[in-house]
């Protein structure tokens, strides 16, 4: 499946929906005397950033500003449905009963935050520990491992970082906003004057672009939709010229730089000099430029569908040579019940691959802003040779508003601040720390038999999920660039801390993140492999336990490629 086009293809149509939905909300909302379908397909299409009839909801931004800037008390549960070839029935069962459950206190006021979090792993089985935010100060603190609280000052982060031997740290903020405020989007408010000047931009080159057009009206029960057709090579002639225009456009650009600085600000992040949203409007105009001739035929269909003369679900369809794509966006409020959806389905016409993704998000309790319950879902699903894989993720949730919530600082003797100690100090502690839930995980997985898998979040981990599921394909988009200091520092840290004479129970451990980092990373180079008493591939996918005695001791040897641990070495002592 040529992943690179389609995905230049998605990224092109969603323009084209942001630029039609800000520019026609303003000239055709909220008139009935609009009568072609041309004319209502732009209509409804312009509902999609106005609150009450389009995709913004006025109760959803008004809980966000709660919520953001309030207390509450939360609790939820996050579960998966998984179902991947390999894998034996009584081991997915074990993976699929594993599930993850927290409450807690958030208090936005005085930037605290305050959860018991517990990893389950059957009905008798499970890992607690506490997170704690108070003071500018996180910690985290397990009964299995100490009864104090190990933390880091939020602050001076550079510094805590340069501990380790960083020397290149511009990229490390020094502090880490962990309670951003609700964003208020009035950067992108529009006087009257610079809405019509838009209008007449824009609508003049829509009208030049499309006026030759069909649009189509079809009617199914309530919901009533209005279809375009349009060739690869015209759609891209339409967004070329609509990103020039932008790119120099007086009224816009000023917005969407400030919109930029606003997000990166946010993030505590800054942004080169060099990397504009005018710079980044121009490189998607290469792009375009770029893309191989052949993904210029084709045709692609935009529909916009309305219930009740409100919009409900805007669906692109792309069609070229090799591959088939669908993505749909929905909403639904029904009886103050709101549901937002987006699926995509893309098919290579070749060999039929079919891969799904799904995206939903529930809420209940907008309208008395009181409790409110979230349900999020989130899945894959591929079909390859007749056989079907899924990752299934669900995060139900539920906001208790309670003004009369506090949350202690931590107590005088509660805290081990790792900013008190030197790199090796931290270091030994650290080792310590992951000996222990090593020890524990082990008693864990064998009361569970779940032993020689290592851990069943090491099947559920988004990430690692992604990177079983995902097309091998997609490899071609991922950022091949060579890693900053901080990043190899942070890859090699996974191996680093089994170095040296371990127990057979931590270099199963140890085997365990060799396969999850294998697994996830699409990058080749980046793959580890293992030799001496086991010997493991870089495309290995499961772990040779019985090859390691609990009761015996190992020596652990690390091997480096261009400062990247690419071997391990593992020897009987």
């Amino acid at each position: 499946m040529k992943t690179k086009v389609v995905g230049r293809l998605i990224t092109i149509i969603l323009l084209l929906i942001l630029i039609l939905g800000g520019v026609f909300a303003y000239l055709y909302f909220g008139t009935d005397l609009l009568k072609s379908n041309g004319q209502l397909f732009l209509k409804y299409l312009g509902q999609a950033f106005y609150v009450q009839d389009g995709f913004v909801d006025s109760q959803l931004t008004e809980y966000s500003k709660k919520k953001y800037n309030g207390k509450y008390e939360d609790s939820g549960t996050f579960s998966t449905e998984i179902d991947i070839s390999g894998i034996d029935e009584e081991t997915l069962q074990t993976i699929n009963d594993f599930n993850i459950t927290y409450s807690g206190k958030i208090d936005n006021t005085t930037r605290k935050n305050e959860q018991n979090i517990t990893l389950n792993y059957s009905d008798d089985v499970n890992f607690p520990f506490n997170y704690k935010y108070a003071n500018e100060t996180l910690g985290l603190q397990s009964d299995y491992v100490s009864s104090k609280y190990i933390g880091i000052e939020n602050n001076n982060l550079k510094e805590f970082v340069e501990k380790f031997g960083v020397t290149d740290t511009t990229e490390i903020p020094d502090t880490i906003d962990l309670f951003s405020a609700f964003t208020n989007q009035e950067t992108i408010n529009f006087t009257d004057e610079e809405r019509e000047q838009l209008t007449n931009t824009y609508s003049s080159i829509l009208q030049e672009k499309l006026g030759g057009k069909e649009f189509t009206k079809t009617k199914e029960n309530d919901v009533t939709s209005y279809s375009v057709s349009i060739t690869n090579q015209e759609i891209k002639d339409l967004i070329r010229t609509i990103l020039e225009t932008v790119k120099n456009d007086s009224i816009l650009m000023p917005k969407m730089e400030q919109m930029f600085k606003d997000i990166l600000d946010t993030m505590n992040q800054t942004s080169d000099n060099e990397v504009t949203v005018q710079s980044m409007i121009q490189e998607i105009i290469d792009d375009m430029n770029n893309v191989d001739s052949n993904s210029d035929e084709g045709t692609n269909t935009i529909t916009v569908s309305q219930t009740n003369k409100k919009l409900s679900a805007i669906t692109l369809t792309v069609n070229d040579t090799s591959t088939n794509v669908e993505l749909k966006i929905t909403k639904t409020n029904d009886s103050g019940n709101l549901t937002y959806g987006m699926e995509m389905n893309a098919t290579d016409i070749e060999t039929q691959e079919n891969v799904r993704y799904f995206y939903t998000a529930g809420y209940q309790g907008l309208e008395e802003l009181a409790s409110v319950n979230e349900n999020y879902q989130f899945g894959i699903i591929r079909t390859m040779d007749g056989e079907e894989q899924k990752m299934i993720y669900n995060l139900n949730c539920t906001d208790t508003f309670n003004d009369g919530l506090t949350i202690e600082d931590y107590a005088e003797d509660e805290i081990q601040l790792l900013n008190d100690y030197d790199a090796e100090q931290i270091t030994t502690l650290m080792m310590t720390i992951v000996e222990r839930i090593n020890e524990v995980n082990t008693m864990q997985m064998e009361e569970i038999g779940f032993s020689e898998y290592g851990n069943p979040i090491l099947y559920t981990f988004p990430l690692t999920s992604i990177g079983l599921l995902t097309y091998n394909q997609a490899a071609d988009v991922v950022n091949e660039s060579s890693m900053s200091e901080v990043e190899m520092n942070a890859f090699n840290a996974k191996f680093e801390q089994y170095e040296g004479v371990q127990s057979g129970s931590t270099v199963r451990a140890l085997l365990q993140s060799v396969i999850a980092n294998n697994i996830s990373e699409m990058n080749g180079d980046r793959k580890v492999e293992v030799s001496g008493v086991v010997t493991m591939s870089k495309d290995d996918t499961s772990v040779p336990t019985d090859e390691i005695n609990t009761g015996s001791t190992y020596n652990v040897e690390l091997q480096y490629t261009e400062g990247l641990v690419s071997g391990i070495i593992i020897t009987e002592q």
